[in-house]
């Protein structure tokens, strides 16, 4: 087991952060290098810290941790992520899964299953919490209509979704992703075609219900 893993915190609630450096500051073998709010943020500090492992939070404003753990991979694969959500859906363990996170452990484990997921993704072999195992295994094996039609979404239409659905302006959207005012109005249609959502609205109520943002936003 190499010493001193490295690791990235990625969560939107800074009680969690503060409670999870506390607990893995406290291991020898384990160092925080950072921490990160939202998805953009995750993506820069892994550039800059270059961690060894990212506990990442699913739900997160601007950019969710699905969407952040596929751009790490895609651009630092060396970099081990492992989901820590509230989420216990098969689907959405499958859709961390899916976008190259190497496990996946719910937030209300126990700390030492925490830090044996960790330890595990650092060999190389993936970690599902049996908590989750049985509804993940499900899902492998049912079809479902939401699923296939949020996978036909392109990586900067899903970009596009969350931020609609959180509230941002179609113009603060263009911002954000640097984008033309009319490319943000074309990926908009294409959200609405593929959702048969009718309404920005209809985004929304989509997003909640898929887990794409929490509730509450």
């Amino acid at each position: 087991m190499p010493k001193d893993i490295r690791i990235l915190l990625a969560d939107d609630h800074e009680v969690m952060r503060s409670a999870l450096r506390l607990l893995l500051d406290s291991r020898q073998e384990l160092t925080v290098v950072g921490e990160a709010g939202n998805g953009r943020e995750v993506l820069g500090m892994v550039e800059r810290v270059a961690p060894d492992v990212v506990v990442m939070d699913i739900n997160m404003p601007e950019l969710n941790g699905i969407e952040a753990t596929r751009q790490i991979r895609a651009s630092f694969p060396q970099v081990k992520v492992l989901g820590l959500s509230i989420h216990m859906k098969g689907r959405m363990v499958s859709e961390m899964l899916s976008a190259g996170a190497r496990g996946y452990v719910p937030k209300n484990s126990a700390a030492s299953e925490l830090l044996e997921a960790i330890r595990t993704v650092m060999t190389g072999k993936m970690y599902i919490s049996p908590e989750v195992l049985g509804g993940f295994l499900e899902s492998q094996h049912r079809g479902d209509t939401a699923e296939n039609a949020f996978t036909s979404l392109t990586e900067r239409e899903r970009e596009v979704l969350q931020l609609l659905a959180e509230g941002y302006p179609t113009r603060e959207v263009a911002d954000k992703l640097c984008l033309g005012l009319p490319t943000v109005h074309t990926h908009r249609q294409h959200l609405m075609q593929k959702l048969n959502a009718r309404s920005v609205a209809d985004l929304v109520h989509y997003a909640i219900r898929e887990g794409i943002i929490a509730s509450d936003n």
